[in-house]
């Protein structure tokens, strides 16, 4: 069974009268993890009401279209060019150079 914050804080005004969590807990079937839990998270949110309402501030989010992709050709040609090393580069091995990059930056 889910209980709402009210509940939750008059077994926290319990926990502060008594001091003893884990009686508290075991009389009302809840865990003393959880009790301890909305101890604090009751505390963050007088908190946060006293300094004006710390909520979080959210943003417009603008979902744009991906750019187009041109339509793939049988061939790619790539040319790869590493210090001295030059040549073409096989489809493996481009997959594994990219993955290198990748894991290196």
């Amino acid at each position: 069974m889910r209980h709402t914050a009210e509940w939750w804080s008059e077994r926290v005004a319990e926990l502060a009268a008594t001091g003893g969590a884990r009686g508290i807990a075991r009389r009302h079937g809840v865990r003393e993890r959880m009790l301890t839990w909305w101890r604090s998270e009751l505390r963050r949110r007088t908190r946060d009401r006293a300094r004006g309402g710390a909520s979080p501030r959210l943003l417009p989010v603008v979902v744009k279209a991906p750019p187009a992709v041109p339509k793939a050709t049988d061939e790619l040609e790539v040319f790869v060019e590493i210090g001295s090393m030059r040549g073409e580069v096989r489809p493996e091995h481009l997959a594994a150079i990219v993955s290198a990059a990748a894991r290196a930056c």
